[in-house]
């Protein structure tokens, strides 16, 4: 196989990807056509600032999965550059594109695989099946599939219409690794990249900045995916695009994330979302965790921030929430954790510090488990709490507690000194479920600053 020129240093490309997206149009010119058209289009503008003020509009799920790579009925892939075997590198700063619809610019499968250096690739025009397009990644200006391996090195990424994804992968063994460089979508329901049924991306130091509803920077479909992105920053300005959307397994280091219409993150039913000192600002809420099945969110260090709408909401299955590091995560209105649809939520926090209520509704349940030092100023509505080491819970509001316990084991004759010294009552009632707390041996007991804490 032929291998790519060593990359520029990090940090070269990492200045690059961070400049302002008004400027990426501008970084190539003059550069040799591949075109189904016959003709290069210029690639389009962005303006996050001209479309971020419309309305705003759920996340919608996932498309349903397919039985075969091209479905009865289902519009088949096609690339106006295509490599279904052998080793390719293109010329530096080669470009690509493609407008009939439903054709990628590149298509690479089987034991394709190519490599590009700076390259400009621009996809024109709308999918004919918005399923495809956002299972299987018909329509996208890159597409590697069953088997293809795209290795891309810079460059610059452009598409316009409807379910026209930057980058794909999606099939067994398909795999696409892009390393700095930037990613720019303007229609709705086109992610920057997208991985399904197996499909493998890898993303360093990549921007990417989707403009349309239901456009995710990053997107896994059906099928089981897996994505690794470290650095880079991701924006998104329509409705119903968060920064993340995963039924796969996603991993995230050193991002940053800015989304003026969504949540930050949506996991779905069989979805698992890792971060590590990733900073995630969303004017439509935090996370996201919803549909049947078991899910996970994982967050080491960083920064969730919400301009209206809960941190943290829970719809429906098995979620599993761990907080460590000091990550940082706050609503200026909404709570710190909702849980409702008959779902199933455990809360993990060690040394944080966390502001907010915790609400869950009837038919649904949640586990809170605080460690180390971490401090939770809110009031707490259904949920069990459990607190160890020097955590505490600073009581916001008449609370009821489906269960109470204290990690370390103490019996009933030491739990009011864990109680006076953990629990800090300012003057509100709060109760707990006697048989769901065997340490507090179904007494009352005063609370530090003022309040009770008796069984229901």
């Amino acid at each position: 196989m032929n291998h790519l020129r060593t990359p520029r240093r990090p940090g070269h490309r990492r200045g690059t990807a961070t400049a302002s997206v008004l400027l990426l149009p501008l970084a190539v010119t003059g550069l040799t056509a591949c075109s189904d058209a016959g003709d290069t289009a210029a690639p389009p503008v962005a303006s996050p600032a001209a479309t971020a003020s419309g309305k705003r509009c759920a996340t919608q799920p996932i498309g349903p999965e397919t039985e075969s790579a091209d479905a009865a009925g289902q519009p088949a892939a096609t690339g106006a550059y295509t490599l279904d075997s052998g080793a390719v590198k293109a010329p530096r700063k080669k470009t690509f594109g493609a407008v009939t619809a439903d054709r990628s610019a590149i298509l690479v499968s089987g034991s394709g695989q190519l490599s590009t250096y700076d390259s400009k690739v621009t996809k024109n025009g709308a999918t004919s099946s918005l399923p495809e397009a956002g299972g299987r990644g018909l329509n996208a200006a890159l597409l590697a599939r069953d088997g293809g391996l795209l290795d891309l090195s810079g460059g610059l990424y452009y598409t316009t219409g409807k379910g026209s994804t930057g980058v794909a992968a999606t099939g067994k063994d398909a795999r696409a690794t892009l390393s700095g460089g930037g990613i720019n979508t303007q229609g709705a329901s086109s992610h920057g990249v997208l991985a399904s049924y197996g499909g493998v991306l890898d993303l360093t130091y990549v921007q990417i900045v989707t403009m349309g509803a239901q456009s995710a920077p990053v997107a896994t479909g059906p099928g089981g995916a897996k994505v690794t992105v470290s650095g880079g920053t991701m924006t998104s300005a329509g409705c119903g695009s968060p920064g993340v959307h995963t039924s796969g397994d996603v991993s995230l280091s050193g991002t940053l994330f800015d989304l003026a219409n969504s949540e930050a993150f949506t996991v779905e039913a069989g979805g698992s979302l890792s971060l590590k000192n990733v900073r995630a600002t969303a004017a439509a809420g935090g996370v996201v965790l919803r549909g049947d099945g078991e899910k996970s969110y994982t967050m080491d260090d960083g920064a969730l921030l919400a301009t209206d709408g809960d941190v943290f909401s829970v719809r429906g299955g098995a979620a599993d929430v761990k907080l460590s590091g000091g990550a940082e995560v706050k609503t200026k209105s909404g709570a710190l954790l909702r849980v409702k649809d008959l779902a199933d939520a455990t809360f993990r926090a060690d040394d944080e510090k966390l502001t907010g209520d915790v609400l869950v509704a009837a038919g649904s349940t949640a586990d809170l488990e605080l460690t180390g030092s971490t401090k939770l100023d809110g009031k707490v509505k259904g949920a069990s709490l459990a607190l160890s080491g020097g955590a505490r819970w600073s009581v916001a509001g008449a609370s009821t507690l489906a269960g109470l316990s204290f990690g370390d084991g103490s019996t009933s004759d030491g739990v009011a000194k864990k109680i006076s010294k953990m629990i800090d009552g300012n003057g509100y009632a709060v109760t707990y479920d006697p048989k769901s707390s065997p340490q507090l041996d179904g007494k009352s007991y005063r609370l530090k600053g003022g309040g009770t804490l008796k069984p229901a």
